[in-house]
């Protein structure tokens, strides 16, 4: 993994075209000791800027009269443009809050729940569910706080095409740049739902609620919109989430899944963040579940290289063995999809 200061110069040109406050930041912050120093207490193989910036995103919400909360819209409701100003105001927040900034960093994890991802989900689900030909168990790997996995209790807006759950108040809006996607009028019919995580976020605490939205970056007002929305319908029925490894205990949740209905296992943006040998030993065990009872693999790519947009491919045995479909390239976030079948 790159060094401190390679992982912010890094975000920084990631971060220009959707969050000039934060590319801002992270190139004061590459040439910055203290800081530096600061994200040193982030434990090896997580990403130090991103946790960093939660942190203080967090914190600065419960301390919104602090200078610094004059350049995040997510705080202020007209909020100043980065400044000269702007990273000293960071630097003295970060130093001032020093000690309530290193056990975040220590404890907590990069743990994005991107609502708008379910918008790929549905129509993803929905092709699974027609070639199963019935309800489904659902398994996501790695599910944050698990709001995808209740896609079907969301509304989607597909360019003005509406589907999903009417009585919804979640609406999430994406758009098809490419293809024909299945988009059911109702949503596929989920039998089962559980997630596995190694440190998995509960809909009904607060202060995991709150990490949650400081995950999010401060310019994203809709994303925060939907996050919220999301959270409100969870918190009234909230998914069955496992604290665990999703290679070695998911077989007992594979096994503890009703029999009578096909198995859709799902992981979008996971498999780059785990060792190539785990992922490698993931794919051989689920290869060889799909010979036991009918299962299928929702997979997003472990490498994230490609650009803009990320993928999600659909693995199942048939007759001729193991087949392996590229579904759909998206942006992260779920904002567009391109549908490539």
């Amino acid at each position: 993994m790159p060094d401190r200061q390679t992982q912010f110069w890094d975000l920084a040109t990631w971060a220009e075209d959707t969050s000039p406050l934060y590319a801002y930041l992270c190139r004061e912050a590459a040439a910055d000791d203290a800081v530096l120093d600061l994200a040193s207490a982030v434990p090896e193989g997580r990403q130090a800027p991103h946790l960093l910036l939660a942190a203080v995103h967090y914190l600065l919400d419960r301390n919104p009269d602090h200078r610094l909360a004059q350049y995040y819209p997510s705080i202020v409701a007209d909020s100043r443009e980065p400044d000269d100003e702007c990273f000293p105001a960071f630097r003295e927040f970060c130093l001032d809050h020093a000690d309530d900034i290193r056990p975040l960093l220590r404890t907590r994890r990069t743990q994005t729940n991107a609502v708008r991802r379910s918008a790929v989900l549905y129509p993803a689900i929905a092709q699974v569910a027609r070639a199963a030909d019935g309800p489904l168990a659902l398994v996501e790997l790695g599910p944050s706080a698990g709001l995808n996995l209740l896609f079907d209790r969301y509304r989607y807006d597909y360019d003005g095409h509406v589907v999903g759950n009417s009585d919804s108040p979640v609406t999430i809006e994406s758009s098809v740049r490419r293809g024909d996607p299945p988009l059911p009028e109702t949503p596929p019919v989920i039998r089962s739902r559980v997630g596995i995580d190694r440190n998995p976020l509960d809909v009904t605490d607060a202060a995991d609620r709150d990490w949650l939205r400081a995950l999010i970056w401060p310019e994203h007002e809709d994303r925060r919109a939907v996050l919220d929305s999301a959270l409100a319908v969870a918190r009234d029925d909230p998914p069955e989430l496992i604290e665990g490894d999703m290679l070695d205990d998911l077989p007992a949740v594979l096994d503890g899944l009703p029999t009578d209905v096909s198995v859709c296992v799902v992981n979008t943006l996971v498999l780059y963040q785990v060792p190539e040998q785990l992922s490698e030993a993931l794919s051989t065990f689920l290869e060889d579940r799909m010979t036991q009872r009918p299962l299928h693999w929702l997979t997003g790519q472990p490498d994230l290289s490609g650009g803009e947009s990320v993928g999600l491919d659909w693995k199942r045995r048939t007759d001729d063995g193991i087949q392996t479909t590229h579904l759909v390239d998206y942006e992260p976030h779920g904002a567009w999809l391109s549908w490539l079948p």
